[in-house]
């Protein structure tokens, strides 16, 4: 399954494989333990207000066991990093925002979570996007997410279980009765033998394909329900996300397609597109796909390896280095990147560029790159 690309749905790729659309939609994770998040030591005290002669240490308000020397808008000003693109600066003042103002903030935890996927690191936004979900248990937009992310790493039982808790608690399908849609649809469908046996030869728990038709059928009953534009894009991103289980990609790309036509200006949305067409070996369409979410967001690393690794489909090594290089330049923590950069220059024969490679050297690329260092 090397070319299943699901870029990232929200773009996969994994170390032993450079053909997949980077971690999107993709990654095996079976561990059941708590999920902890490791906070950065720059977050410790980041936003902290000083005088210009002292360098005071946060004091401790001890009604809220938070402190008091960080600005009130420093999760505002998370989000305008994150609109801007500037991912490290965001995360900092999400972490800062949970250690040192309010650890039950529940957009802080999901914000957190969506830059660790614009950062391909999707065990990392899981852990964020469930400390969310105990905050904010029918955040629709939480859910989606996590599900998207569960995809990414290959965890599809989880992945069918939250976008099913999507469709229960949206709250314009409050009133849905779901037993009743399941029965009226299964008996307008027939039976999914078929997928049964496709899901088994994957690997799939038969439960699974069975809960994973049951969403697709909510899904399409709750388009019944209000098929207002908005709305509709949102079920049908879902159903997108949906069918890359299944891998039924031409199913999926049309999905994603109908969500742009009522959101042409959605960055996330072009690149899953992208990694569901490269996943069904269209890596030249993608790459319009991945174009047009770049154009709408320059600073998008994950839409960057996407980007590489259809070049690297392709075979257009050169263009595909290029790529990893801008990627690296917006998460230099993506050290799994120069292994993938490493791979292209090997491939386009590259020889002498290979130590810098391995030193992990960015600066002395540009003479021989055209990319940008932020």
């Amino acid at each position: 399954d090397g070319d299943y690309d699901v870029s990232n749905i929200a773009g996969l790729y994994n170390n032993t494989d450079a053909t997949t659309a980077a971690g999107d939609l993709n990654h095996d994770t079976t561990t059941t333990a708590e999920p902890h998040y490791e906070f950065s030591e720059e977050s410790r005290t980041y936003g902290c207000v000083t005088t210009p002669l002292t360098d005071i240490a946060p004091t401790l308000n001890e009604s809220t066991n938070a402190t008091n020397n960080f600005p009130e808008d420093l999760f505002e000003q998370g989000l305008q990093h994150f609109e801007e693109g500037n991912i490290s600066e965001a995360i900092l003042c999400f972490e800062s925002t949970l250690r040192n103002i309010d650890p039950e903030h529940a957009d802080a935890w999901r914000m957190l979570g969506r830059c660790h996927t614009e950062n391909d690191e999707d065990s990392k936004a899981i852990v964020c996007m469930t400390r969310a979900i105990e905050r904010d248990p029918f955040s629709p937009e939480t859910l989606l997410a996590l599900g998207v992310s569960y995809v990414n790493e290959l965890d599809h039982e989880r992945a069918v279980e939250t976008l099913k808790s999507w469709v229960a608690n949206h709250p314009l399908y409050a009133g849905m009765d779901m037993e009743g849609a399941l029965k009226e649809e299964e008996d307008l469908y027939g039976s999914d033998e078929h997928d049964f046996d496709e899901g088994a030869r994957r690997g799939m728990r038969q439960q699974t394909m069975a809960e994973m038709r049951d969403v697709e059928r909510l899904l399409l009953r709750a388009l019944d329900i209000d098929n207002t534009a908005d709305a509709a894009a949102d079920v049908y991103e879902a159903l997108g996300v949906v069918y890359n289980v299944s891998r039924d990609y031409d199913a999926a790309v049309d999905s994603f397609q109908r969500a742009i036509e009522v959101r042409p200006d959605d960055y996330q949305l072009r690149n899953k597109l992208g990694a569901t067409l490269a996943n069904s070996n269209r890596s030249e369409e993608a790459l319009s796909s991945y174009r047009v979410a770049l154009s709408l967001k320059p600073k998008y690393a994950r839409g960057w390896l996407n980007m590489a690794i259809a070049h690297s489909n392709l075979h257009n090594y050169s263009e595909a280095s290029r790529c990893y290089l801008q990627t690296l330049c917006l998460n230099q923590e993506a050290k799994h990147v120069w292994s993938y950069l490493r791979i292209a220059l090997t491939c386009d024969e590259k020889w002498d560029l290979l130590p810098l490679a391995a030193s992990q050297n960015l600066g002395a690329f540009h003479e021989h790159f055209d990319f940008v260092e932020y």
